[in-house]
């Protein structure tokens, strides 16, 4: 369910903070963050893949997963990717751009007019990520002033901050009949489900949890290693991702930068 802190302010975008329902001390930091920003946002409460069997969950996969991404997906994971699906298909039933927010993350000193600038070229771009987990090279598309609008390479993971249009939910939609990997991989593969993976430079959003302690999610050295069974057939499928994600990025070719 989402409760609603919304101020007046011209040019806004639909946000959303995916916040698990017990967490309150994020819950409490974000809405200093944002209504310090003067953002009108909506808290969104995420599914919690660890107490709670989302009917969602019937798309996972544990094969599929095991052949495609060479590992399980952890509770946390699936609770993630049903919160961002929630609010894709949000997204397509308003009929609206959104903003995604997870909630923990920093906002940067460009952030307003990262902001401002998303609100203009969402339906442009259709997605616009607004924070990265990795490091990518990237082309780009346009300059506005300090800001970049660019195309990476290869997705930079990570799902804390990104802008959506109802056309590239729909898209993202179409593609997660069944759920095999993280909700930030399946992001990341534009040449899968033709959403580009557009981004603002510099990340007006950085991800704070740096650790597995710290994050809900984030597996590390839990996750152990791929069983063997798996590894043969996993590299064989991340040969033929490859390959994909260069006939797409042809275009883009003699324009990649480093960040």
């Amino acid at each position: 369910m989402a409760r609603s802190h919304r101020m007046k302010q011209p040019k806004t975008i639909d946000t959303y903070v995916v916040n698990l329902e017990r967490s309150e001390k994020r819950r409490s930091e974000m809405s200093t963050k944002l209504d310090a920003l003067n953002i009108p946002y909506e808290f969104f409460d995420a599914v919690d893949g660890r107490i709670e069997n989302h009917p969602l969950f019937v798309r996972y996969s544990e094969r599929s997963a095991l052949k495609h991404y060479g590992f399980e997906l952890a509770p946390g994971e699936l609770g993630c990717y049903a919160s961002h699906f929630l609010l894709w298909q949000l997204c397509v039933e308003k009929d609206k751009p959104i903003l995604i927010l997870e909630d923990d993350i920093e906002f940067n000193f460009n952030f307003n007019s990262a902001y401002e600038l998303a609100v203009q070229k969402i339906h442009e771009y259709g997605l616009l990520r607004l924070s990265g987990h990795k490091i990518r090279k990237y082309a780009i598309c346009e300059q506005i002033r300090e800001l970049k609008i660019v195309r990476f390479k290869r997705g930079p993971h990570g799902t804390s901050s990104y802008a959506l249009s109802p056309l590239a939910a729909k898209k993202l939609i179409s593609k997660a009949e069944v759920w095999y990997e993280p909700v930030d991989v399946h992001l990341d593969r534009f040449w899968s489900h033709g959403v580009e993976s557009f981004g603002i430079q510099p990340f007006p959003v950085s991800h704070v949890a740096t650790s597995e302690a710290d994050s809900e999610i984030w597996q590390g050295k839990r996750r152990g290693s791929r069983p063997k069974e798996f590894k043969k057939n996993t590299r064989f499928i991340r040969l033929n991702d490859s390959l994909w994600r260069f006939f797409v990025n042809i275009p883009y070719i003699g324009r990649w930068k480093h960040n």
